[in-house]
């Protein structure tokens, strides 16, 4: 699976790389791959899966699939 991590998200990761390819051999929540990388979930706001808007807590990945993830923006 590719996966972008906008903004602040890739600071949580061992690499602190914005783009990963995670390895997948079946099936799974994106929530679990995650929380496999350290991220914390209530930091993600925005998550985009093949180019369309999805909700997290719903969507199933696999090997094949792009994420895009987002935090919250905030401003002031």
């Amino acid at each position: 699976m590719k996966l972008f991590l906008g903004g602040s998200l890739a600071f949580h990761t061992p690499t602190k790389q914005p783009n990963l390819v995670v390895p997948l051999n079946k099936i799974i929540s994106l929530t679990q791959v995650i929380s496999n990388l350290g991220i914390p979930i209530a930091e993600v706001q925005l998550t985009v899966l093949n180019g369309e808007l999805v909700n997290l807590e719903d969507s199933f990945v696999s090997d094949f699939d792009v994420v895009r993830l987002y935090p919250p923006v905030g401003g002031g």
